[in-house]
């Protein structure tokens, strides 16, 4: 027997298709601001995707990008790597009063996600990447585009 997923992650799901402005602090680094689009491609699934420009602490300019999937499934949303091959997973979330926190360990490091959802049109994800060469935090703000 299929499971439903929760009221809360069905609800989140829902909201996100869409356009999103970005604002991304990398302490040390320095500041990406860009774009993301969540594309429906079937009834569970969200191809994401964001573009941007990071600019150094330096100075210096770089086009940059992610994607991910993001698949509803029962009680929870699976963010996964788009990639070939099997799904990879980077975070599952659990929503509990509009939050969730997941671990991905890759090789030997570390990346701790703590999502916050206050409302429909803005969200933010803080990242504690931690390992034997990294150690940095990355808070990005998501605000739905007008």
């Amino acid at each position: 027997m299929h499971n439903p997923p929760s009221d809360d992650e069905a609800r989140l799901f829902a909201a996100l298709p869409g356009e999103w402005t970005i604002t991304r602090t990398l302490p040390g680094l320095g500041r990406m601001t860009g774009s993301a689009r969540f594309r429906p491609g079937g009834p569970d699934l969200l191809h994401y995707r964001e573009d941007g420009k990071l600019t150094l602490d330096g100075g210096q300019v770089l086009d940059v990008y992610r994607e991910y999937h993001y698949r509803l499934e029962p009680g929870l949303i699976r963010i996964c790597f788009a990639e070939p091959g099997p799904p990879r997973t980077l975070h599952v979330l659990r929503l509990n009063q509009a939050a969730a926190s997941d671990v991905h360990l890759c090789g030997r490091d570390t990346y701790a996600g703590h999502y916050e959802f206050p409302d429909d049109d803005r969200f933010t994800v803080r990242m504690r990447v931690t390992g034997p060469a990294k150690d940095y935090s990355i808070e990005t703000t998501y605000e739905r585009a007008r």
